[in-house]
């Protein structure tokens, strides 16, 4: 056991970094990551599922301190608007992710940044963007850490991990001490849970509302450490701690806590190019690359063959006509749905998801020229392995392309104007038409959000 537990450096170093710590590369990436997780917001407000729960918080009521995204003009207090805004994010699987770490830092941090610095008032964007920069690259250290794959462990790691994010933004934002924050983290650990059920079972509502379900309990105990109340002590690393009870102590402390303060996992985050479990990237990227550089429409293709291994084998499941809208999540897990509309549409496009008609056509038409061949190990990786992808066109002519790195990857970052197109793409399918000019205003604001004196400002356009 250390001396120390990692909560209390995690603790001190929470309430010590201020803006002015911060790279510019971690505020730039900050603010990319924060308007494409508002884009997922507006994508996933028209679900059926984050309708019904926002007509259980406004029925539940309580002060209205913090604006439900796109709820017209509904505020309820901030958990509860993270119940609701969180919910929306992960519905197409589009949310920003640490390649490595196998989270989404951004999802567990904004809603709690938003709902809260609207509920204290006064927080400027700097607060904002310091608050989801510590969340995030607290989120990122965390899963760092873990031992062993994703489906080594029965949890569903990105909530697992994310609420310590939640928390420290939510204790952040409202000016927490080193000891408010240490309280928090230790209120944290008992709220901690959700396992890999929904995602194993198929068709249920959990993978996709997730968020909103555990991270609203981050500003809870966030907001009862700022009350006074004494949180568990020796959360990480104790007996009892969050590693030895979720991850059998299988962890590595130098992943949690070496340069903290100093290096910030914020400016490692990735942008999703396509709504799709990050898993399948490499062999998207892949089979567009290879259709972009030989010039390769869908009719020009007889087949595609994929080689998958142990980490992507799970996601190449059959999969079948009228999976969307109703199994729409489980269609974000499947490989050779995914190849399908890449060969069809040299893209994955959002819509296919909210068009039964048009994804039954990727099923019918693209799919069943997809193959997949299992091999016992495609990289040495625990968290990825390298897409390796074969095309044979109507002609006979094969062409062959491999990926590592996924395009999205801070080392093959989508461009500003890709970043943009996917702001207004997933704009689109908000619950209700937002007028052009407002979405710009948006988009400008939140990239300008470093000079914005209150997130207030933000927050009313996003109601």
């Amino acid at each position: 056991m250390p001396t120390e537990d990692a909560a209390d450096t995690i603790a001190r170093h929470l309430a010590r970094v201020s803006y002015q710590d911060l790279p510019d590369s971690v505020v730039q990436a900050t603010k990319a990551s924060i308007l494409d997780t508002l884009a997922c917001m507006f994508a996933g407000s028209a679900s059926v599922d984050v309708a019904a729960i926002a007509g259980l918080v406004a029925d539940t009521g309580g002060r209205p301190s913090s604006t439900v995204i796109l709820g017209g003009g509904l505020k309820v207090p901030a958990a509860q608007a993270v119940l609701v805004n969180g919910a929306m994010i992960h519905q197409f699987d589009f949310d920003d992710t640490h390649d490595l770490a196998i989270c989404h830092p951004t999802s567990a941090c904004l809603p709690a940044a938003l709902a809260v610095g609207e509920e204290v008032g006064g927080v400027s964007g700097r607060d904002v963007i310091l608050a989801v920069a510590l969340g995030t690259d607290l989120v990122s250290r965390v899963a760092l850490a873990i031992h062993g794959g994703l489906l080594d462990y029965p949890w569903f790691r990105a909530p697992i991990v994310g609420l310590f994010g939640t928390t420290a933004v939510a204790a952040k934002i409202r000016g927490a001490n080193e000891a408010q924050h240490r309280d928090a983290l230790g209120l944290t650990l008992p709220l901690i849970s959700c396992t890999s059920a929904s995602l194993h079972h198929g068709n249920s509502s959990v993978r996709s509302i997730r968020d909103g379900l555990v991270y609203r309990s981050g500003v809870l105990a966030a907001e009862l450490a700022m009350r006074g109340l004494r949180g568990d002590q020796a959360v990480f690393e104790g007996k009892y701690g969050y590693y030895q009870s979720f991850f059998r102590g299988e962890y590595d402390r130098t992943k949690l806590l070496d340069g903290l303060g100093e290096r910030f996992e914020s400016d490692r985050i990735s942008l999703k190019p396509w709504p799709s479990r990050r898993t399948l990237h490499r062999t998207i990227t892949a089979v567009i690359d290879l259709m972009t550089s030989a010039d390769l429409m869908f009719d020009d293709i007889e087949t595609v063959e994929i080689l998958v291994g142990p980490i992507t084998r799970p996601w190449c499941q059959p999969v079948t006509v009228g999976m969307v809208p109703e199994r729409r999540i489980d269609v974000l897990n499947n490989m050779l749905f995914a190849v399908g509309a890449a060969i069809r549409y040299r893209d994955v496009p959002l819509s296919l998801y909210n068009d039964p008609q048009r994804a039954d056509d990727v099923v019918t038409e693209a799919v069943p020229k997809v193959r997949w061949r299992e091999v016992e190990k495609v990289s040495d990786s625990l968290v990825a392995e390298t897409a390796q992808v074969k095309i044979v066109t109507v002609n006979g002519v094969l062409h062959e392309a491999s990926c590592d790195i996924p395009l999205g990857h801070p080392d093959r970052p989508i461009s500003a104007a890709q970043l943009r197109a996917k702001f207004m793409e997933r704009a689109r399918n908000a619950s209700r038409a937002l007028d052009p000019g407002r979405l710009d205003d948006i988009f400008e604001m939140v990239m300008a959000l470093d000079k914005l004196p209150d997130v207030g400002a933000l927050t009313a356009l996003l109601a």
